[in-house]
């Protein structure tokens, strides 16, 4: 699967499990909201994410009283003004735990990591054996995070690219 293309909010649809989407078919293929661990986090059509805590009432929330409560809330993080702007930086600041479940499909995952600003000579490639397309797909972005901490944040490391091999297996 070709990732570079895809918009941040399809490639954050791809890690957090549909039980934890928040109006999905009220917003743009380009954003996207979701909760997880007590918080509410907002993608936005640039790649950018909020957070703030959930409100008790979230469930006789609509959307745009979920939006007017996110512009008067004192409690929101904005993950640019901190400083955090890829997806592996903020998957771990929320504590982000890939979702297990008794019956997935496993298989043979390659991964291209490439350095955006210079593709032609940073690429990372790797195999992961016997896991779903959800961690693959983690372990890929938090492979970027530490190649961005390790370049002292001088590169900008995305996933370009995950394959599936043959040897899939449905694992009890």
């Amino acid at each position: 699967m070709q990732l570079m293309e895809k918009e941040a909010a399809e490639i954050w649809r791809l890690l957090i499990p549909p039980r934890h989407w928040l109006f999905s078919d009220e917003l743009p293929r380009d954003e996207f909201i979701f909760t997880y661990r007590g918080k509410i986090y907002f993608v936005n059509n640039d790649g950018s994410v909020l957070s703030m805590e959930k409100p008790a009432c979230l469930e006789l929330m609509k959307l745009g009283d979920l939006l007017d409560h996110l512009v008067f809330s004192d409690d929101t993080y904005d993950f640019d003004d901190n400083g955090i702007f890829d997806i592996g930086t903020i998957l771990r600041h929320m504590g982000y735990v890939v979702p297990t479940y008794r019956k997935q499909e496993r298989g043979t995952y390659l991964i291209e990591i490439v350095n955006t600003l210079d593709p032609d000579v940073m690429v990372t490639r790797y195999e992961l054996r016997q896991v779903s397309f959800v961690f693959a797909l983690y372990h890929a972005m938090m492979r970027c995070r530490e190649l961005n901490e390790k370049s002292g944040w001088e590169s900008e490391h995305e996933v370009k690219e995950i394959s599936r091999c043959t040897d899939t297996v449905l694992l009890q």
